[in-house]
């Protein structure tokens, strides 16, 4: 039913999509519309009676200025978007100046964010800074208890419909307004002074801890999650569990043109492995045993599609969950009956580059993620590709690993890691125990007697006790940084023990 009473609107949007929903209806409910340049035309085009229309310069009495830039900054304008309706000396005011109080603001703002994607000009962007609207916005926002205001065109319908309350459409334009200055900011200082803005996106179980609640995820900036949460309750160390996991192994996958599986616990890895004969429950079977005492209660990481095979073959270990770029329709429904339907299955759409910020002791540390490759092209010495897929694969896994680290290699698996210890030579006693308990289990044979042993360490080697404790384990290959006051008597100390040695001048820390 169409309302008697007549009503106000200003409609003043860059954006003019679903005007021609909005527009009509309000005909049909009464009320008087105020618009501006090209919105006014538009509005034009959907009303059957043009005497609703009315131009804001009209109503002022003063004409837009400036080529444009000064449109609706007036008393009738902001006196009837602020205007209290119950209090006299407010009314006073608007009868005073031959106003009227404004029911209505609809106003979506110049896409500054937009352009300055496209790196233009300044003067470009300087004009892409909205001054009217963004105060239009604010002042709607404030006086909510009497207005309604849209900053959206995703919100017409809903407000036709009654589903929207004014204080929740004043909270869309204020956080609309506060993204838009974050924006304007971050550009004008140049870095100096950076905004941010997050949007809550869900709760999750807890934090570090059962008791450090509440817990939640926001996106960053207005973006969601990268990732969609499939199944389960997912708490906070299996969020860093994921992102170290899927990273690792998507890295790996296009690095070395193979899938990978990761299990990880506690932000490390207990073992990484490529595919093998392209199988995924094999592969996801050869990550998983071999650490399998650390990997107990893991959290699995896969490059490719889980399969129903690998599913079923999943379903059998005590696991915490799973991240992955996809599941067949039958894995999906496997993976969500284990742990009495509480597995945590993730799904990952995409890998942002960005900027890594975290609040530490009252200030917030900011660094780019870590993209650096290895350039095979500068593994010298190294004639066998295997052995530099294995180095690929080693330095993979220690940039996603919690140092200082040190992992051994061999035939496309990660097979022990030593990870987050003071000093290096623990590192490689942890690792190269690891990997002759993985020779033992796997091949009932000692690591001594096998050829093709690699080590990969996260930084500098600075002791020839790290070489000392790498033969132990039969290792004939090492990868590391190099960089060391001592790295002549490191590499004299390799060549020793018969051991190709390859520096990439890249640290891989991760902390």
């Amino acid at each position: 039913m169409c309302s008697s009473t007549t009503k106000t609107a200003i409609i003043s949007v860059f954006d003019k999509k679903n005007l021609n929903i909005l527009v009509p209806f309000l005909e049909r409910n009464n009320y008087h519309i105020y618009s501006t340049g090209g919105t006014l035309n538009k509005i034009n085009e959907y009303v059957k009676n043009k005497s609703i229309v009315h131009s804001i310069s009209d109503y002022t009495k003063y004409p837009e200025i400036c080529n444009g830039r000064v449109k609706t900054l007036h008393p009738r304008i902001y006196g009837g978007i602020l205007g209290l309706r119950d209090n006299a000396s407010h009314v006073d005011d608007i009868k005073e100046i031959q106003g009227k109080f404004f029911d209505l603001v609809v106003v979506n703002l110049y896409p500054f964010k937009q352009v300055l994607e496209d790196n233009p000009s300044e003067d470009i962007l300087l004009e892409n800074i909205d001054i009217g609207g963004h105060t239009m916005l604010r002042a709607a926002g404030k006086n909510h208890k009497y207005i309604s205001v849209l900053s959206s065109p995703e919100q017409y319908e809903d407000f036709m419909n009654k589903k929207l309350t004014n204080i929740s459409l004043a909270k869309d334009a204020f956080t609309l307004a506060m993204k838009y200055d974050i924006a304007i900011n971050n550009w004008i200082t140049e870095g100096d002074v950076i905004g941010t803005s997050y949007n809550k996106i869900q709760p999750i179980k807890y934090g570090l801890n059962p008791y450090m609640q509440p817990a939640y995820i926001y996106g960053k900036n207005g973006t969601d999650a990268p990732f969609n949460i499939l199944n389960g309750n997912v708490g906070y160390i299996n969020l860093l569990d994921a992102y170290y996991a899927i990273h690792l192994v998507l890295e790996a996958s296009e690095q070395l043109g193979v899938h990978c599986c990761a299990s990880y616990k506690h932000n490390s890895p207990a073992g990484v492995s490529l595919a093998i004969d392209n199988n995924a429950s094999t592969t996801f079977f050869e990550a998983r045993n071999i650490d399998p005492k650390s990997s107990f209660g893991d959290f699995i990481g896969y490059s490719g599609i889980v399969n129903e095979e690998m599913a079923n073959m999943l379903k059998k270990y005590v696991s915490d969950g799973i991240i992955a770029l996809d599941y067949t329709a039958g894995a999906l429904e496997i993976l969500k009956t284990k742990k009495n339907g509480a597995y945590i299955i993730i799904q990952q759409r995409e890998l942002p580059t960005i900027m890594e910020y975290r609040d530490v002791n009252g200030v917030t540390l900011m660094q780019p993620s870590n993209m650096s490759l290895i350039n095979r092209d500068k593994i010298l010495g190294v004639p066998d590709e295997n052995i530099k897929n294995d180095m690929t694969l080693g330095y993979i896994t220690m940039k996603y690993t919690q140092s200082n680290s040190v992992c051994f290699v061999y035939k496309g698996r990660v097979i022990g890691i030593g990870a987050g210890q003071q000093n290096r030579v623990d590192c490689i006693h942890i690792a190269g125990k690891k990997a002759k308990e993985w020779f033992l289990r796997k091949y009932n044979m000692d690591m001594c007697s096998v050829d093709g042993i690699v080590m990969v360490s996260d930084a500098f080697l600075p002791f020839i006790d790290n070489i000392e404790a790498a033969a132990e384990y039969n290792v004939k290959y090492i990868l590391q940084p190099g960089g060391s006051m001592r790295d002549k008597e490191i590499r004299d100390a390799s060549t020793k023990h018969n051991m190709v040695m390859v520096c990439t001048d890249l640290r891989a820390f991760t902390h």
